[in-house]
């Protein structure tokens, strides 16, 4: 018996299952169990029987006597397997205790296959979901990483993924919040562990019984894909956790490196941008002060490249100072006060490159001269006891995924808003000296720096890659991504990391494509040819300043 408090009217639907084979149509609803509360039983040919109490005065609690089934489904077909997972007892999966909240048949529609949805967490919090394709399983799984300080789970990352046949499992990494908050990380050590290292590693455990359990045979193939917060996440489970993924994408990682700014490579680098664009309560340069620094870094820097694109290739390479900007003493005009140039120079110090200041608007000053949206990050003064595990994902020795035999795919945008690029390049370098090589090293791991791209999508660059594919035909077939084809779009559908929708990578949509090759190897423009497609572009070594063959 199952009791429930409000004020409106209570109603109970009962879902019917057929012992034999199921049907699952767009017109169907979605089937769905729950242990110990309302359910089928294989074999009923009946609904089950709901009886409410209305409340009185008395006893003003509104009940629902839900007729309980007594055992899970029993039929053989895909959704009855899905259904009666949620009577089982996962409680004893080592180091992953879990425990199923809900299970669920959802219909094909738009595109997605007809797919078993499952909902449960691990102990003591990892709230999780895992999508399995009911009967078009690639005998592949991945995982998705989050965003920001997580708190929830991104669906649509999955809903892509079951397209292409992958079981998926999306997290929440062990609390419940919002994007942005670290409320839930006040006297929460347990908490702050789960979110820096245990959650993801302890979801893939979970994911890959469940998907055995489900489909009767362990998945071939195990991927990690993330980006930002869920880049953090697969550095952490290369450097930590070698053996849970056979394939890991790290996109724009929020991490600390030896030898780097500590605070401007991880999130600390939005309050940083906060506090030096904004203060006393405005811009210290406007929207349109910034389109002007732009402007002047690109015409100083953007064609050394071989193409005037207003995209600047290697940003360490720019000689662009703002003091040229500043306005002469007594001067007034479109120049900059002494204040504003200080400004500039601290916020490139901290890592911000030459030639991203257009992702500085919204970010941190808003077209109106407000507060971007980073500024809230900075707002909560509380000090954390572990809060090094936020960000900390700066361990080069990743030797055991190499002797794993994993491969990790890592890039990084030049004009990330967010987190300093230097990171990446940083990292890369140091994991090459520690490995004895750059041919051992590009064996298992590769880099990719896009010029032009930023934290949000929306820049210049030609961010929009298809990172899966590349590494998939890594892992399976032995083909290591010697260069990757970049597309910037015109219109985004809807905004999922390092995940881009099949219907935008279309031809009518791109503005342009770039080739992007494994760092440190440049692309550039060959001198001839049609500047807005890939093929008009080649390797360039940045040390030897010449063409690779």
């Amino acid at each position: 018996m199952h009791s429930k408090t409000g004020n409106s009217l209570v109603r109970v639907g009962a879902l019917l299952l057929a012992g034999a084979a199921m049907c699952v149509s767009a017109q169907s609803p979605p089937l769905s169990a729950t242990p110990g509360r309302s359910g089928g039983e294989g074999g009923t040919s009946g609904p089950v029987s709901v009886t409410i109490r209305p409340a009185t005065r008395e006893q003003p609690m509104l009940e629902t006597i839900v007729g309980q089934p007594r055992a899970a489904p029993t039929g053989t077909d895909p959704g009855s397997r899905c259904l009666a997972l949620a009577w089982r007892d996962f409680s004893t999966i080592k180091d992953a205790p879990t425990q199923l909240v809900s299970a669920s048949v959802v219909a094909d529609a738009q595109g997605v296959p007809a797919i078993c949805v499952l909902n449960g967490f691990i102990a003591p919090q990892v709230g999780f979901r895992i999508w399995l394709p009911l009967v078009s399983w690639n005998a592949k799984y991945l995982q998705t990483g989050c965003g920001g300080r997580c708190g929830e789970l991104l669906a649509d990352q999955c809903e892509v993924q079951v397209q292409r046949g992958y079981a998926c499992l999306s997290h929440d990494l062990g609390h419940k919040g919002t994007t942005y908050d670290n409320l839930w990380a006040i006297d929460n050590v347990p908490a702050e562990i789960d979110f820096g290292f245990r959650a993801t590693h302890v979801a893939s455990i979970a994911g890959k019984v469940l998907v055995e359990k489900y489909y009767g045979q362990s998945p071939k193939r195990s991927y990690f894909i993330g980006a930002s917060t869920g880049g953090r996440q697969a550095l952490i489970e290369v450097q930590r956790f070698p053996l849970d993924f056979d394939g890991v994408i790290a996109g724009i990682a929020v991490m600390t490196v030896p030898g780097t700014i500590r605070g401007a490579v991880a999130t600390g680098a939005a309050a940083i941008g906060g506090q030096v664009l904004f203060q006393e309560g405005k811009a210290v340069l406007t929207a349109d002060e910034l389109r002007s620094v732009n402007a002047a870094a690109l015409a100083r820097c953007d064609g050394a490249d071989g193409l005037v694109d207003k995209i600047i290739t290697d940003p360490r390479r720019c000689d662009f100072e703002p003091r040229s900007l500043q306005c002469a003493q007594g001067g007034t005009g479109p120049c900059l006060t002494p204040r504003q140039v200080a400004t500039l120079e601290d916020i490139y110090h901290v890592g911000f490159q030459k030639g991203s200041e257009l992702a500085w608007i919204g970010a941190y000053v808003t077209q109106d001269g407000g507060a971007g949206r980073y500024l809230p990050r900075s707002a909560n003064p509380y000090s954390y006891p572990y809060a090094w595990v936020f960000n900390d994902a700066s361990n080069p020795d990743i030797r055991g995924f190499q002797a794993a035999g994993g491969k990790l795919i890592q890039y990084q945008g030049w004009s990330d808003e967010v987190i300093n690029p230097l990171g990446a390049a940083h990292y890369y370098e140091s994991v090459e000296r520690l490995v004895g090589s750059r041919a051992e090293t590009q064996k298992f791991y590769r880099l990719f720096m896009i010029p032009g791209q930023s934290h949000i999508p929306g820049n210049l660059g030609a961010e929009s890659i298809d990172y899966l594919l590349a590494l998939e035909a890594w892992v399976e077939t032995g083909h290591a991504p010697e260069v990757l084809i970049g597309h910037k779009l015109k219109t985004i559908q809807r905004m999922l990391g390092p995940i881009v929708l099949a219907s935008d990578l279309q031809p009518d949509n791109w503005l342009y494509s770039r080739p992007h090759y494994p760092y440190p190897v440049q692309a550039r423009y060959r001198g001839r040819g049609d500047p807005d497609v890939a093929g008009s572009f080649g390797p360039w070594d940045p040390v030897r300043q010449g063409w690779i063959k």
